[in-house]
């Protein structure tokens, strides 16, 4: 197991079958911070729809603001703006995280406030320790995050990759609930 929860905490995508895993989330509100190569520790953002990982402010949008999570009964992530961390204040709150079905050919981590469209899942989402993962239709526990970067240093796009995806500038991920050391989210 320690082996296991080692390789989670390198952010190689994994899935984890036939493990113990008592579902429990942090206390809320809680922050996620991505890790992985050349990423310390970038908070989880967004404008209102798509996901990012970085320095809110750096997309120099008015909406654009990290996210307080809580969980839900139903295994949902439901995220509203820490106004606080970015001096922002934008007009969304209580947004539900997604991530792409498998049957999806997107990768796109997004929000949503209302029912999510076909291919997308909005429930499963579990925490092994302070790391997050989603708990697939057939009941295994995989963490797919990577990132791509934006044109703006600072800045990465949040993704998942359900189909397997091997193109040139992923960055795998581990998303925690564990803050970083220091602030910039870029690993020294």
């Amino acid at each position: 197991m320690v082996a296991l929860q080692n390789l989670v905490l390198l952010g190689l995508p994994v899935a984890i079958a036939g493990a113990a895993i008592k579902a429990r989330a942090p206390g809320t509100p809680f922050a996620l911070y991505a890790y992985g190569t050349g990423i310390g520790g970038a908070p989880v953002f967004t404008s209102g729809y798509k996901a990012y990982i970085g320095n809110a402010s750096l997309l120099q949008n008015t909406e654009a603001a990290d996210v307080e999570f809580t969980a839900t009964s139903t295994e949902e992530l439901v995220g509203s703006p820490n106004t606080t961390a970015n001096d922002a204040n934008p007009t969304w709150s209580n947004l539900t995280l997604l991530v792409p079905a498998t049957t999806s050919d997107s990768h796109e981590v997004s929000f949503t406030n209302s029912t999510p469209g076909s291919g997308m899942s909005a429930s499963g989402f579990t925490f092994y320790g302070e790391v997050l993962l989603h708990k697939g239709s057939d009941g295994s526990l995989k963490s797919l995050w990577y990132a791509t970067p934006l044109s703006q240093d600072g800045v990465w796009s949040l993704e998942w990759n359900s189909t397997g995806d091997d193109t040139s500038g992923q960055i795998p991920l581990t998303l925690s609930a564990t803050a970083p050391a220091h602030a910039n989210g870029k690993s020294d």
